[in-house]
């Protein structure tokens, strides 16, 4: 009988502390997925999504005709440096965690409101992979445009990873409290406030990298083998809205760290396999990750994921006028003609640097 109460008492406490955790979680709400409390503790959210953002961004730029998208990776890419080389007014559209589906609905968006000229795209493998959920919150009037709905159950919130974000918007707001647009440029490009601290000087360069790049380990976002077809769809049709309109589109892979390209466990052939099926069905893209000095350099990245402005401006340069701004940060423009040698050079590349690091 004692067992049986303990049982019900431990099971009861469980429940409790359970439905807490998620009354917590919808009030500091640190994704701003309902948007219903509005506290000091919960003014600025930890996580920051771009998204709302940037939409925001685009009305109040209605005469920018040139717009970079991209993940977390593509933050700072600078709008000034394509601006300087194409004459079209650009904005940095790029938000965290971005999935190919996402950035469709702002390009179709854009396209149908407004006379877009050109259009930049970074590739990132999880963007397109199965298994990929983002976490972010698309705008109301974007949802509200195109008539869909985003909902979420309250069951979301039934989750220790939110609970221990929200543990960090309060953090946050008690220790940083910062309004986003403090943390980009006039024109959507974020402020890498750390890694440009840390360029003042070459000693202080050289212990971020050693910290933040090479000794962190890498990691992969995406969950299963296999790409997703509807997200290559998406990427179809945002070319097909291209061609039917005259906007000139650009796309580029991201470009990874080589520690990223051959950890264990890695995907990297996933990455190849995209490549193949974007150049082959949609257009030819430049690639960034041949396994040369922007892959294995590791001053070429802000951490173990991301790339910093300085690749970021090389890459947009060479994009745009064909000449990249750091000569060994070169990339190559894969068509189906060329693909399938790359590739074959690449997986050499790889072969013959695992030998040499190990």
């Amino acid at each position: 009988m004692k067992y049986k109460t303990f049982s019900i008492l431990l099971l009861g406490i469980t429940l409790v502390l359970f439905i807490s955790m998620g009354v917590f979680n919808y009030i500091i709400d640190p994704y701003g997925y309902n948007n219903r409390f509005h506290l000091r503790i919960n003014t600025e959210k930890a996580i920051q999504d771009e998204r709302i953002y940037k939409f925001k961004l685009l009305e109040t730029y209605p005469h920018a005709d040139s717009f970079l998208f991209s993940s977390s990776r593509g933050l700072n890419l600078s709008p000034s440096v394509v601006t300087s080389l194409s004459g079209h007014t650009t904005i940095n559209c790029a938000f965290s965690s971005a999935s190919a589906d996402e950035y469709y609905l702002y390009i179709k968006y854009l396209i149908q409101t407004r006379e877009v000229k050109q259009i930049i795209i970074g590739i990132d493998l999880f963007a397109y992979a199965d298994g990929f959920v983002s976490d972010g919150t698309l705008p109301e009037p974007l949802l509200s445009y195109f008539h869909l709905n985003d909902n979420r159950s309250l069951t979301t919130y039934l989750n220790y990873d939110i609970f221990k974000k929200s543990i960090k918007t309060i953090q946050h707001n008690k220790h940083h409290p910062k309004p986003m647009e403090q943390r980009y440029t006039r024109y959507g490009q974020v402020i890498p406030g750390n890694y440009r601290n840390a360029m003042k000087d070459q000693n202080s360069l050289t212990k971020y990298i050693q910290v933040n790049v090479i000794e962190k380990p890498p990691r992969w976002n995406t969950r299963f083998n296999t790409l997703t077809q509807e997200r290559l769809n998406k990427l179809s049709e945002i070319k097909q809205l291209c061609d039917e309109k005259g906007v000139k589109l650009y796309l580029f892979t991201s470009p990874l760290y080589i520690k990223q390209i051959t950890m264990k466990q890695n995907k990297f052939f996933l990455q190849k396999r995209l490549l193949h099926y974007i150049v082959h069905n949609i257009q030819p893209v430049w690639d960034y990750n041949g396994i040369t000095a922007i892959n294995t350099d590791p001053y070429a990245y802000e951490d173990e994921f991301h790339y910093n402005y300085r690749t970021g401006d090389s890459i947009l340069s060479e994009i745009l006028t064909g000449k990249a701004m750091i000569k060994n940060y070169s990339g190559i423009y894969i068509t189906p003609e060329n693909i399938t040698p790359y590739l074959q050079h690449v997986d050499q590349k790889i072969a013959e640097y695992l030998k040499t690091a190990h």
